[in-house]
């Protein structure tokens, strides 16, 4: 796709466009940030073997988040870091009995908060105060989501115009996207924002 033709379908997105370009700066960090973050955590579980084979690689049941970019990288995100009408953040997944931070491409979290009274049922039940957890993947071209439409229910793919809806469980709204983001349940547990289930459903674009 040319520059032009890419433009033109996050325009589509019906997104402003100084909105759109910090987005897609914030997307650009993020895939920038993968790859020395990853290279940090295999380090990491090499000084820590043990516990780091005992769990699953994937977001588990009890994990917090951790910001993933910006002046609080590393650290845990707190309910009160989620505000209506904000963009995503971008979080990863934290084993709680070793503070780890879970770094990979398939654990990349978007999370963005909704008014509970806009979530439809198939969101709610995976909900924590109107917080939503999905997949960062774009299940288009893998993409990480960083950008909340105008709408303020649904969440947006800068690379190709993707279009997400929070409030449904992910549902493509607008594509080229055919697949559902994959939304992961939490939970608020003595303050903290608490994983409280795995991904439903497949991460990322169709490998078929």
């Amino acid at each position: 796709m040319s520059e032009a033709k890419e433009q033109g379908a996050c325009a589509c997105a019906g997104h402003p466009d100084d909105s759109g370009r910090r987005s897609m700066m914030t997307g650009a960090l993020a895939l920038a940030a993968l790859a020395p973050l990853a290279a940090v955590s295999g380090g990491a579980q090499a000084q820590a073997a043990a516990p780091a084979a005992t769990r699953s690689p994937k977001p588990e049941p009890g994990d917090k988040l951790a910001f993933m970019i910006g002046p609080k990288a590393g650290k845990e995100v707190k309910p009160a870091d989620i505000e209506v009408g904000k963009p995503p953040v971008l979080a990863y997944p934290m084993d709680p009995a070793t503070g780890k931070v879970l770094i990979s491409k398939a654990n990349l979290l978007t999370v963005v908060r909704l008014k509970p009274a806009d979530l439809k049922s198939t969101s709610a039940r995976n909900a924590a105060d109107g917080i939503v957890v999905f997949s960062s993947l774009c299940t288009h071209y893998g993409c990480p989501i960083t950008t909340l439409h105008p709408s303020q229910t649904q969440i947006v793919c800068n690379c190709h115009g993707s279009v997400f809806d929070a409030a449904n469980r992910g549902a493509v709204t607008t594509g080229p996207a055919t697949r559902r983001l994959a939304m992961l349940p939490v939970t608020i547990k003595d303050g903290a924002l608490v994983v409280s289930g795995k991904f439903d459903g497949p991460l990322g674009p169709p490998t078929t």
